[in-house]
């Protein structure tokens, strides 16, 4: 070799000499990149999703349903499961292979904040994210659009509790038309219980007007004894609420008296719904299971109104933020640098030392 050459065409005259040593560490390369990656564990793919949903057009309790936590139970919902397989096109896939954790921030009335994790592990990354990529993407619809799960899980969870409140009444109601069959009751009133429109309340509130009048009528006739003539007939007007001749006031007094008697009798044999004391201990319990079952209905109704309104108003959002962790040595990536690693590493050591040992034979022989 000429004495100028420099050490850099030196070694690459070796390595050209003795680049044959690379092909058997090369095999071994590729051992050590199969063995490695088997054993270096699985990638891990990460999705870090900040939620927020903003209810807008909030009744007092309207958004039980669209908080954070909702969010995070969709996720084991049997509908968002299938669609997540779907996304992964491999109906077989075990999604519990999926690790979902939940961070609130803030839940209040019409606010509801939070961080929900979502994790993956496969020996390859790039299946690792591509699972994850599914995952997000199913939970970013569902979450933020009016028709997807979050939104209409929670209108049909509350349709469903209305609809059970219909059947108890009306099983409950047909249990009391049975039991109070025969008693010339009225049913509808008696079970009436909303307030100034209850037929029951007004029905007692025309009973004691008709008392009311009877009393001043009473009382007037008793106040006729010792009144003068004139007297007489200004008290009758006065209850009758029209003029009454002097020689007639305790005739017209004692009709109006007998008038009412007999509108309060005949108003009590018309309004059966005030005399619930003919109904037995076991019936008033019935009654009273019924009144309370009808509220409930009217409640569960009025309930799933609000949770229209809520989903109509609510605005929801999704920032997403991704990483990984492990499973370098797994992936062809990562295959590839062991492989290539081994065979220059161990290469040119052996090449040297051939090389070494050649030179040291050749300087003992000399």
């Amino acid at each position: 070799m000429p004495g100028e050459t420099s050490g850099l065409q030196r070694d690459l005259e070796v390595i050209r000499r003795r680049g044959w040593l690379f092909v058997p560490f090369a095999v071994l390369g590729v051992l050590a990149a199969v063995f490695i990656g088997a054993i270096s564990g699985e990638a891990t793919a990460v999705a870090t999703m900040t939620l927020d949903t903003t209810v807008h057009d909030l009744v007092i309790g309207g958004d039980r349903g669209l908080r954070i936590f909702e969010a995070q139970a969709m996720t084991s919902d049997p509908a968002f499961k299938q669609k997540v397989l779907e996304a992964i096109g491999d109906p077989d896939f075990d999604y519990a292979r999926f690790s979902v954790s939940l961070f609130p921030i803030s839940v209040g009335d019409g606010i509801s904040r939070g961080t929900l994790t979502v994790s993956i592990a496969d020996p390859s990354k790039a299946e690792a994210e591509r699972y994850r990529a599914a995952f997000v993407q199913v939970f970013e619809r569902e979450y933020t659009q009016p028709d997807g799960l979050f939104r209409t899980r929670f209108v049909e969870r509350r349709r469903e509790v209305a609809r059970q409140a219909e059947a108890a009444y009306q099983a409950a109601y047909a249990r009391l038309a049975q039991a109070v069959q025969g008693k010339g009751l009225d049913l509808e009133l008696l079970i009436e219980t909303r307030g100034d429109t209850n037929p029951a309340v007004l029905a007692t509130g025309e009973r004691l007007a008709l008392e009311r009048q009877l009393a001043e009528a009473r009382g007037a006739l008793e106040a006729l004894n010792g009144a003068s003539a004139a007297a007489a007939a200004a008290i009758a007007s006065a209850v009758v609420g029209q003029p009454v001749a002097a020689g007639d006031a305790s005739a017209v007094l004692t009709a109006q008296v007998a008038a009412l008697e007999s509108a309060i009798r005949a108003f009590d044999a018309s309004s059966p719904a005030l005399a619930e004391q003919v109904l037995d201990s076991e019936t008033q319990a019935l009654l009273n299971e019924v009144r309370g079952l009808r509220q409930v209905r009217d409640s569960a109704f009025v309930y799933l109104g609000n949770a229209q309104i809520a989903v109509g108003s609510a605005v929801s959002r999704v920032e997403t933020s991704y990483s990984f962790s492990g499973g370098l040595t797994g992936s062809l990536v990562g295959r590839v640098a062991v492989a290539l690693a081994v065979t220059v590493v161990f290469g040119l050591i052996a090449i040297y030392t051939v090389e070494w040992l050649s030179q040291a034979r050749r300087s003992s022989g000399a």
